[in-house]
């Protein structure tokens, strides 16, 4: 996607104290990446307004990154208003190591993904996050009829390729459960195309959930639960 334009004579700072300009960026920004610890600056224009962000770039969703900054514009005033978003980036990230920088809301315990299992997806909405898990040697296809005569019941450790695990955010309600593929209709919908694996208990949140789905992948894996994982420790609160 076409960039913001810049004036003729103005020159972007590369390199900002451990952030460095991404000339190779696909998006309609002007962006700044850490490789090192996965996050992003970027200053974007929406026309009518130019956004300042800082994102999370493991996470996926309309709510993997902080709006720093919004300023509003009148045609007229775009170029000084996109210069005055460039500069506030170059503010922020001045004063702002990579690595100092978490997204508040993004559950570190996801990516500590469950034995037998490698993260595939993590995405963080407004309303929801979704995880799936891809089984370690999991075929591409699926032989069960999830939307047939087969039904989700017919998912199974063996036969589903994902692991699935959904919560939603105002409620902090959750389910863990396999699932054919990713994009699948979730506890959201009338024809579910996933089957819950483990009872997870009301309002548990997304780290107790991702726990839990560690525990059920124990059962089908011949390598120890690694207690230091994130959201281990969150299980006890919820132990009878």
């Amino acid at each position: 996607m076409p960039k913001p334009a810049l004036p003729a004579d103005y020159e972007l700072s590369l390199s900002i104290d451990g952030w460095q300009y991404d000339a190779d960026d696909s998006s309609n920004g002007h962006v700044w990446r850490s490789d090192e610890h996965e996050c992003s600056v970027g200053v974007y224009d929406n026309i009518g307004s130019i956004s300042v962000r800082v994102t999370d770039d493991r996470v996926d969703g309309f709510a993997s990154y902080e709006e720093l900054e919004r300023i509003d514009y009148d045609r007229d005033r775009r170029d000084g208003v996109l210069l005055e978003g460039i500069d506030a980036a170059r503010g922020w990230m001045g004063e702002t190591d990579p690595a100092a920088w978490a997204h508040p809301e993004v559950c570190e315990a996801v990516f500590d993904a469950p034995v037998g299992y490698t993260l595939e997806t993590y995405y963080h909405e407004n309303r929801e996050a979704i995880v799936y898990y891809r089984r370690e040697g999991a075929d591409d296809g699926v032989d069960i009829d999830v939307r047939g005569s087969d039904g989700p019941e017919g998912l199974s450790h063996a036969n589903a390729p994902y692991l699935y695990v959904h919560e939603w955010r105002g409620s902090g309600n959750a389910t863990v459960a396999l699932a054919p593929w990713t994009e699948a209709h979730g506890p959201g919908s009338k024809h579910p195309d996933i089957t819950p694996v483990v009872e997870t208990p009301s309002e548990c949140g997304l780290e107790v959930a991702v726990t839990m789905a560690r525990r059920w992948a124990r059962e089908y894996a011949d390598k120890e639960i690694d207690t230091d994982a994130s959201g281990q420790a969150a299980l006890e609160r919820w132990s009878a």
